[in-house]
């Protein structure tokens, strides 16, 4: 969104940095104007704390607040949701994520690209120690306030070196342009030999492409499952895009089956139910006889002489 004129000014004249905290300095802001001011400071990970008397940051303050005094505008975390491609995942999703992910408590989990921490917040809730990437800083300060992560990272995932030493990894990738594929790859490298990663990704990946042939190799090498998640799974978060959810081992288990690719269920048409023989083969000899007799009606008019016109307008026969 667009900044207000009055609010850039206060971010450039009155905000004073230091590491994480930014201070707003000058006199007493009126409700309006705080208020105008401090979303904008939260749609960029700022949180007022009242013990620092600062809004802090979960990266520098500073290096947040510049582009915003440079463009003049703001992504709002309800705007973040449609450009970044962010549908948060649907309770009934991370239920079934968590079962097959078969977590035990002290187990170590990392969330990739966490957003605001549905899944981390399932994943601690049974007990695991939880770490989360997020790229966002906006996202990655509501999963700070959440609590529920031992570490939250501000980064790109696809940037941070690889460090196998998670029991778990669980995750809803980013989508666009196959997108999922690379962050699940990347992922399956942060975890431990006898990890397990469970992942939403899109249908695509169930459909062999050139795109897709790699990755698919990949999830069969390792006696991968996957299974589709129901029609319209994400409708609440904002898209319909079909999806599955995707588990694969770090290495692969000895008693391990071959994957089997999901397909989409064609809808079953009804069929209409046949007569009874007689009737019907009464019905084909009614409509038999009709068509012979239109035959020899036309064949009678074929014979019939035409009558012939001459001059004067007399017909002769």
């Amino acid at each position: 969104m667009r900044i207000l004129t009055d609010v850039l000014a206060v971010l450039s004249d009155r905000a004073r940095t230091d590491g994480h905290r930014l201070v707003l300095v000058g006199p007493r802001l009126t409700p309006a104007q705080y208020q105008r001011v401090n979303e904008v400071l939260e749609a960029v990970g700022g949180r007022w704390t009242k013990t620092e008397g600062a809004h802090l940051f979960p990266v520098h303050a500073a290096e947040v607040l510049a582009p915003v005094l440079t463009t003049g505008e703001v992504v709002t975390l309800g705007e973040k949701r449609t450009l970044a491609q962010y549908f948060p995942t649907p309770d009934s999703v991370v239920g079934r994520l968590i079962a097959l992910a078969d977590l035990e408590p002290g187990m170590t989990v990392l969330e990739p690209s966490a957003g605001s921490g549905a899944i981390a917040t399932a994943a601690a809730a049974r007990g695991a120690i939880v770490d989360c990437i997020e790229r966002d800083p906006g996202y990655a300060t509501v999963l700070s306030d959440a609590h529920v992560a031992r570490r939250v990272q501000v980064a790109d995932f696809l940037t941070i070196p690889v460090e196998p030493r998670f029991d778990r990894v669980l995750m809803n990738p980013p989508f666009t342009r196959g997108t999922d594929m690379a962050h699940v790859t990347h992922a399956l490298r942060f975890l431990k030999p006898n990890g397990l990663l469970v992942s939403v990704m899109s249908w695509t990946v169930t459909e062999q492409t050139g795109g897709t042939t790699a990755f698919r190799k990949l999830v069969e090498q390792r006696g991968g499952l996957v299974e589709a998640l129901p029609a319209r799974a994400f409708s609440q978060s904002g898209t319909t895009v079909d999806t599955v959810l995707v588990t694969i081992p770090a290495t692969r288990p000895a008693d391990s089956q071959p994957t089997i690719w999901p397909v989409r269920n064609l809808p079953t048409q009804d069929v209409e139910e046949l007569g009874n023989l007689a009737d019907i083969a009464a019905e084909i000899v009614a409509n038999l006889r009709k068509a012979v007799a239109a035959v020899e009606e036309v064949a009678a008019a074929l014979t019939k002489p035409a009558p012939i016109t001459v001059p004067g307008d007399i017909e002769v026969s």
